[in-house]
């Protein structure tokens, strides 16, 4: 069988506990493999020169983010299709020659991403229609403080059909945009858009990629016919480090695409971080570690989102 003319790019922070299973696919699958490390303090490194001797690494000296890392990797490929891939996620030799045929074989697709298994072997939820303030409010804001009848009611008729193309069988299916935990993307097209934006620390730059290919043409397909295994955030369980990333993200993602909604967005921040707060005080005697570290982020997040504004520039960063 050729060898695919793929490159894979993984970004990792502290990534060793997933990251041998995932490029032992990686590898075995004949790809091209870049490993971009920001900052590990944990064995990351260690295990790529002991393990992966073949692997191309480059080494930041600090966290410089997911989608700056993979620009920095894109610089260096010449193949004709890149996988985007999570150092948790494991992607089948199988899959990624699909993922790869996908793209490549149809000057249309631009980017083609696999149904996503998470750890309890069920179908995660990884294709998804553009974010509104309705579906921020069912998805971010949900959880145990709406009941799940009003959650589905305020997710709309494309969110349940992109839930449906998840769930069900079948072959190739349209969508707006695909999370980016496994990701195929045609290299032209990733150059001729600059790269993912850099302006997305962590978070949001799957949905500003796949909008910025559809609007120059390209589509966005889910193969529910394949494959990929993902643990999810395996590499950043601390909420201090990440939750303010998320809503940092999500600000600037609706700052520059749905300037209508900012406002409202903003205020739904608020008054879910105030919220977060609450139920993280009244645990503090259960468990004052946790607690500690959710107030901090729900802190930090709150900051964020009154500082914010309509002008994308002006969303704060993360401190």
């Amino acid at each position: 069988m050729n060898r695919p003319d793929a490159a894979a790019i993984v970004v990792t922070h502290n990534s060793e506990a997933h990251l041998f299973t995932s490029l032992t696919a990686l590898c075995q699958a004949e790809l091209d493999v870049r490993v971009v490390d920001n900052a590990s303090t944990d064995g990351t490194l260690g295990l790529l020169d002991r393990e992966f001797p073949d692997v191309k690494v480059i080494a930041n000296p600090v966290n410089t983010g997911f989608a700056v890392a993979v620009n920095q990797a894109l610089s260096t490929v010449d193949s004709d299709v890149v996988l985007l891939v999570n150092p948790d996620c494991v992607l089948p030799p199988a899959t990624a020659r699909e993922l790869v045929g996908a793209v490549a074989a149809d000057p249309g697709v631009g980017i083609a991403g696999p149904r996503l298994i998470g750890p309890d072997g069920r179908v995660a939820i990884s294709a998804h229609p553009f974010e509104s303030l309705a579906s921020v409010l069912a998805s971010r804001f949900g959880g145990s403080l709406m009941p799940v009848a009003l959650r589905r009611m305020l997710c709309g008729v494309n969110r349940r059909r992109a839930y449906d193309a998840c769930r069900r069988d079948g072959g190739p299916v349209r969508v707006d945009w695909l999370s980016g935990a496994c990701l195929a993307v045609r290299t032209e097209l990733l150059r001729a858009i600059g790269g993912l934006d850099e302006r997305y620390f962590l978070y949001y730059e799957d949905e500003e990629l796949c909008l910025r290919a559809g609007q120059r043409g390209a589509d966005v397909v889910y193969l529910p016919a394949v494959s990929a295994f993902h643990v999810g955030g395996a590499s950043s369980p601390d909420p201090t480090r990440t939750w303010p990333h998320l809503y940092r993200s999500m600000l600037l993602y609706f700052a520059r695409h749905r300037g209508r909604e900012f406002r409202a967005v903003r205020a739904a921040v608020i008054v879910r971080a105030l919220i977060g707060m609450a139920i993280g005080g009244a645990r503090l005697p259960l468990a004052p570690r946790s607690a500690t570290a959710r107030v901090r982020a729900w802190s930090q997040i709150t900051r964020l989102a009154v500082a914010a504004t309509p002008e994308p520039q002006e969303v704060p960063p993360c401190t």
